[in-house]
């Protein structure tokens, strides 16, 4: 179950509303905490309503925090991007080594040309 949370910075710490018709709302000092009463919350909820069995609850923080979330959000974009980058990266040095080595270079040489160790190569080419 996916649970999505408004929350809010005050000046006690945080607080954290679950909108629905059986909504409610959460304080603590910190936003961790607001997640882990939303979570026992939920979990009571659903055992009042006769669930025996209450399945994984997620819960989706949604803050306020003007100019500072647009901030991470762009933030996450680049380190999503600089992951894929590195990938593209690891996978076209592989290739190269892998050719060099059809090239009949040692182990030592393509070190030497890359900048890095012999082991290092050892484990580009494994």
């Amino acid at each position: 179950m996916e649970i999505k949370v408004h929350a809010e910075r005050t000046q006690e710490g945080w607080t954290a509303e679950v909108p629905g018709p059986e909504g409610f709302t959460v304080s603590a000092r910190r936003l961790d905490q607001c997640k882990d009463m939303v979570v026992e919350r939920i979990k009571t909820l659903e055992e009042q309503k006769g669930n025996k069995e209450v399945c994984e609850v997620v819960v989706k923080v949604e803050a306020e925090l003007p100019g500072i979330i647009c901030d991470l959000e762009t933030a996450k974009v680049k380190m999503q991007e600089a992951q894929r980058l590195q990938d593209e990266a690891s996978a076209e040095i592989r290739t190269v080594v892998s050719r060099m080595r059809d090239e009949g270079l040692t182990m030592r040489d393509i070190a030497v040309l890359l900048g890095v160790s012999p082991q290092r190569v050892a484990q580009l080419i494994g």
